[in-house]
């Protein structure tokens, strides 16, 4: 025969079983025997930005082809003064236009080439290192039943130290 057990019934069970087991809890106090912080050295590392201004040597040309455009110019017309029929004149201010423009763009480099200054911002980033303490929390030594006793805290316990005290039967 089956018979049907209610949710409150297991509950009740539960207490109980664990009833049985349950500890008793009391708060003594005790007093501290000393008190110490106890730090650790951290290092921090801070990226700094550095900037300055530097003047750095820039070179320019000023030449903007007129070498070029007059040296070829003055090579044709030097060549084809120089020929005596038309053939020649023609192929003389040829060969003179092409001569005379690679001269004139090599002088025009050469004369108009110089040096200046610029002023340029540079940066660089630079870490930083510091070294802290950092409190981590106080060992802490009492006395509770004739017995010497520690313990790290998270802050400075004072004179006396609450204790919560619990009972566990041996089962």
């Amino acid at each position: 025969m089956k018979t049907m057990l209610t949710g409150s019934f297991y509950v009740s069970l539960m207490f109980i079983a664990f009833g049985s087991h349950a500890a008793s809890v009391i708060f003594e106090e005790a007093d501290v025997i000393s008190s110490r912080a106890v730090y650790e050295s951290v290092a921090v590392e801070t990226p700094e930005r550095s900037c300055w201004v530097e003047q750095v040597p820039v070179s320019y040309r000023s030449d903007h082809g007129v070498g070029l455009v007059v040296g070829g110019v003055v090579g044709g017309a030097l060549g084809h003064a120089v020929g005596h029929r038309k053939r020649n004149k023609q192929v003389g201010a040829l060969v003179g236009s092409v001569l005379g423009a690679t001269v004139g763009n090599a002088i025009a480099k050469n004369r108009r080439h110089g040096h200046d200054y610029e002023s340029r911002q540079r940066c660089e980033t630079v870490r930083t290192v510091r070294h802290e303490e950092r409190l981590l929390g106080y060992d802490v030594e009492y006395e509770y039943n004739g017995a010497l006793h520690h313990v790290r805290m998270q802050s400075n316990p004072g004179e006396r130290i609450k204790l919560r005290v619990s009972h566990v039967p041996v089962v």
